[in-house]
C-alpha cells in the first residue's frame, strides 16, 4: 500500500480532526475571505502569496498576502467569495484546477482600521501545477510561490514581539528573496504551517 499523499493527508485532516475556530459577525462586519493555494512542483510543495498593488484605499496596501478579498452580496457564501477574488486577482480558476482542502480559522486584523474586517481562509490543492498566473495589475503588484520546507525551517525564528498601537503585539514574520510576509498574513501563515507541519515529515 502506497503512503497517502500530504494532499490526502490534509484533506483527511481538515475534513475530520481539525476544528476551524469563526468570529461572529454583526452589521458593521467586513466579511473577506483568502485562498491558501498549494501546489507540487517536481517533489516540492509551495504555497502562492501575492504583494499588493499600492493604493490609498487599500488598509493592506503593498503587504504580502494571500489571494482574496471583501465578499460580494452576490456571492453564495465565504468559500464563493474566495474563488470569485482568486481569479480576479491571479486568473486562477479554483473550481477548475483545484481540489478544495478545508476551511481553516477566521482571523481579525489588529490594525483599528481594518479591524471591522474578518478574514476567513480556505485551502486548495492545484492539480493544474502549470497554469499560469494573469495578474490584475490594479491588485497585484507581484505573486510568488514559496517552498513549503523553507517556510517550515524559519517557524520557530518567525516569532516577532513588540509595541504596535501603543499596545504590546506579536506577529510572525517570515523572509524569502526580498518578500517580506507579516502582520495577519504572517499569522495566517504561521498558524497554518503549525498544522501541517506534522504531515511533512
Amino acid at each position: 500500500m502506497s503512503r497517502p499523499t500530504l494532499v490526502e493527508n490534509l484533506t483527511y485532516h481538515f475534513t475530520n480532526n481539525y476544528k476551524f475556530t469563526s468570529i461572529n459577525t454583526d452589521k458593521n462586519t467586513v466579511e473577506s475571505s483568502v485562498s491558501i493555494i498549494l501546489r507540487k512542483i517536481d517533489l516540492n510543495y509551495e504555497v502562492l502569496l501575492i504583494k499588493r498593488t499600492v493604493r490609498k484605499t487599500d488598509k493592506f496596501s503593498g503587504h504580502m498576502a494571500f489571494p482574496g478579498g471583501v465578499k460580494e452580496k452576490f456571492d453564495k457564501n465565504s468559500l464563493s467569495t474566495a474563488r470569485r477574488e482568486t481569479k480576479e486577482e491571479v486568473g486562477l480558476d479554483l473550481e477548475k484546477d483545484s481540489v478544495y482542502i478545508g476551511r481553516f480559522s477566521d482571523y481579525r486584523p489588529v490594525n483599528p482600521e481594518a479591524n471591522r474586517f474578518i478574514v476567513s481562509p480556505f485551502i486548495f490543492y492545484l492539480t493544474n501545477s502549470k497554469v499560469h498566473l494573469k495578474k490584475c495589475p490594479e491588485e497585484v503588484d507581484d505573486a510568488v510561490w514559496i517552498p513549503l520546507d523553507i517556510l517550515l525551517l524559519n517557524l520557530e525564528n518567525s516569532n516577532r514581539k513588540g509595541l504596535r498601537y501603543d499596545k504590546p503585539y506579536s506577529d510572525n514574520v517570515f523572509e524569502y528573496k526580498g518578500y517580506k510576509i507579516w502582520g495577519m498574513t504572517g499569522k495566517i501563515l504561521y498558524a497554518f504551517l503549525l498544522e501541517i507541519e506534522r504531515y511533512t515529515a
